[in-house]
């Protein structure tokens, strides 16, 4: 048929608009859900000009549409899924490499001063009853 022919008659296709994006809470992450409406495909070009295949061709691209709105969708969920996971990674990781190290010899210190106070007061206690 010839390129020139074929985006001219592709041209004559109507485009696709009847989608909404819509967003759905997953694990506290707001993944895109896209909603379209099944329309009827209706050809807007005359028969005179083309062949089967290029009506084949029109079918499959009509099809391949509603994969890639598919593909979209995933695709979009799983990269916002995955930076979630990797938040969430790097908190646990500062948490277990920073703060509850940290905290742990806070607790450390603190109970040795607690004992050295309990020794000295057990100390004053002793020479109290000593006099």
């Amino acid at each position: 048929m010839g390129t020139e022919s074929v985006e001219e008659i592709a041209g004559s296709i109507e485009k696709e608009q009847d989608f909404h994006i819509l967003f759905k809470s997953v694990m506290g992450v707001e993944v895109p859900m896209i909603k379209r409406e099944d329309t009827k495909l209706t050809t807007e070009y005359g028969f005179f000009r083309t062949n089967p295949a290029f009506d084949k061709a029109v079918l499959n691209f009509s099809d391949i549409r509603k994969l890639i709105y598919d593909l979209a969708e995933i695709e979009n969920s799983v990269y916002k899924l995955a930076m979630e996971i990797k938040k969430t990674q790097k908190r646990a990781n500062a948490l277990d490499k920073i703060q509850i190290p940290k905290y742990t010899t806070t607790i450390k210190y603190i109970e040795e001063v607690l004992e050295e106070k309990e020794r000295e007061d057990f100390f004053r206690l002793k020479r109290v009853k000593g006099k």
